[in-house]
């Protein structure tokens, strides 16, 4: 009969696994009594399973050690300490501020170039009329009383203070004087939505037009949407705009003070429905609501 004959591959596993399972004793002796202090039984898998563990151990306390402790400055090369980390993110929130600044200021000088050359920056081109009701059949008459009134008030605001109620102003502008540019009614307002950058004050007839702060006019001539037009630039990144004058009574470069005349109020210009001042007021190359500067 011929003998069946088992195969070598599971004969040569079956043999590995058992030396795996093969139980080992490990005995330490006094090496001058000779006597057994301490035994342990190991097997080859109880063996690996240990310096497994161990080092599973060793690999993250170490992480740890350099993750979360001072000793990363010394073990990792190159690698930064406390007082240059500080350094370097104030250096990083001053590269930002400056990078602001700049675009600030590239802004700031494409509207000038724009506002000298006679084109209006794209920010505030209006599409649309300034006033939306015709206001050029109001007459203005004044009594005796009115008169006195008024000059009371001129004389006791002549350098407007006062800020409306609840707008949002930054601290260090709260004690700048705004002068109020013409005596009028406001008869259309601030309106980002509808592209109306500017308020629209209607006031009487060859009504003189002054100037808010103290400041040089960057522009001073006519355009055909806006006629007679000036532009000064004040400190503190403010610009004050003024638009549809009948005449002006300034040149560009010249220096003026708060309250001083630089036009008279107008019709003109082809954006316009009746006589009134388009007024602007931009900060740091972005516009305003002139009515949280200044009480009209």
């Amino acid at each position: 009969m011929a003998k069946t004959q088992i195969p070598r591959k599971p004969r040569q596993r079956k043999k590995r696994i058992e030396k795996l399972q093969n139980k080992y004793r490990l005995i330490i002796f006094n090496d001058e009594s000779f006597a057994e202090i301490y035994s342990f039984r190991l097997t080859k898998i109880n063996l690996f399973l240990l310096f497994g563990f161990v080092s599973i151990f060793m690999v993250t306390l170490v992480y740890l050690l350099i993750a979360y402790t001072p000793l990363k400055e010394y073990i990792i090369p190159d690698y930064p300490k406390l007082e240059e980390r500080e350094k370097i993110i104030q250096n990083t929130i001053k590269v930002d501020s400056l990078e602001h600044q700049l675009q600030l200021y590239d802004q700031k000088l494409q509207i000038l170039h724009m506002v000298i050359n006679g084109d209006e920056p794209p920010q505030y081109m209006n599409e649309i009329p300034d006033s939306v009701d015709d206001f050029s059949n109001i007459t203005f008459s004044r009594s005796q009383e009115d008169s006195l009134m008024r000059a009371e008030i001129q004389e006791f605001e002549a350098l407007n203070v006062n800020f409306k109620p609840g707008a949002v102003i930054n601290p260090k502008y709260v004690s700048i004087y705004f002068h109020t540019p013409v005596r009028g009614t406001v008869s259309n307002t601030y309106s980002p939505e509808q592209k109306h950058y500017a308020i629209d004050v209607v006031a009487p007839k060859n009504s003189v037009i002054h100037a808010v702060l103290p400041g040089i006019i960057v522009f001073n001539s006519w355009t055909v949407e806006t006629g007679y037009t000036c532009i000064i630039q004040h400190s503190n990144n403010f610009i004050s705009v003024y638009k549809h004058n009948s005449k002006l009574l300034k040149e560009s470069g010249s220096k003026v003070e708060a309250g001083d005349g630089i036009a008279i109020i107008g019709n003109t210009g082809e954006l316009t429905t009746g006589p009134h001042l388009h007024f602007e007021l931009w900060h740091e190359g972005k516009p305003v609501n002139p009515q949280d500067y200044i009480v009209f």
